[in-house]
């Protein structure tokens, strides 16, 4: 059986392209910033292909603030200040704690039935953390593991060693659960340690997570079935 479950944030428990949508319109809507709905699809494209250069190790948490934008002021053709935007956008998404249905009663479950839950985030440590207190989500985990806060992102396995030696965790007990191939499950296999799956879309993969489920409601039910 599994003692220490270590969970992925955005895409796995909260719901990121909806506080996504809802930070970058009130940026918009601040800044007098003239925005549709392409805008929004290209922002989103912007974003993340910057988070995909960052878990490479070919951005720093810096640059990639600005650069999303920066990409997305030279593709948009929109005028505004690339560094007052990303401010203003980050200080808006700190509140966006947007949380699945499924996700309280899932949490609840776990903790219940004796798992050691942990969060394991990439992500910028200011608005993880204000997500975190709007929602209250903290008081499910023992420990909260932020990239920023860390120097190292996942999927590199520094992350994952580091929070094996906060935890005292050995591989064997250990799960990772997120939605991103590219961070938590190929990070998870590089570590050698198992890997769940979120995948919603059904999306094809040619990695090998230990499972994969469609849905949270999914996930619990496997969880809860585990002895």
């Amino acid at each position: 059986m599994y003692h220490h479950l270590f969970l992925d944030l955005d895409g796995t428990l909260m719901d990121f392209n909806e506080a996504e949508k809802r930070a970058f319109t009130l940026m918009a809507e601040l800044l007098n910033i003239p925005i549709n709905t392409d805008a929004h699809h290209l922002y989103a494209e912007c974003n993340l292909a910057c988070w995909k250069e960052f878990e490479q190790g070919l951005l720093t948490i810096e640059e990639l603030t600005i650069k999303r934008y920066l990409l997305f002021k030279e593709r948009s053709g929109l005028e505004f200040d690339p560094i007052q935007a990303s401010k203003v956008y980050e200080e808006q998404l700190s509140q966006q704690g947007i949380l699945y249905p499924q996700t309280i009663e899932l949490l609840t479950s776990l903790k219940e039935k004796g798992y050691r839950l942990h969060l394991a985030s990439n992500g910028i440590s200011a608005v993880q953390r204000g997500r975190l207190a709007v929602t209250h989500l903290s008081y499910y985990f023992e420990h909260i593991f932020i990239s920023t806060e860390m120097g190292v992102q996942k999927p590199d396995p520094r992350f994952f060693d580091h929070m094996l030696t906060i935890t005292g965790a050995k591989k064997e007990e250990c799960l990772m659960v997120g939605d991103s191939l590219s961070s938590d499950i190929q990070g998870a296999i590089d570590s050698g340690i198992d890997s769940l799956w979120l995948n919603p879309t059904n999306q094809q993969t040619a990695l090998k997570p230990t499972y994969t489920v469609a849905s949270l409601k999914e996930l619990q039910a496997l969880l809860l079935s585990i002895t």
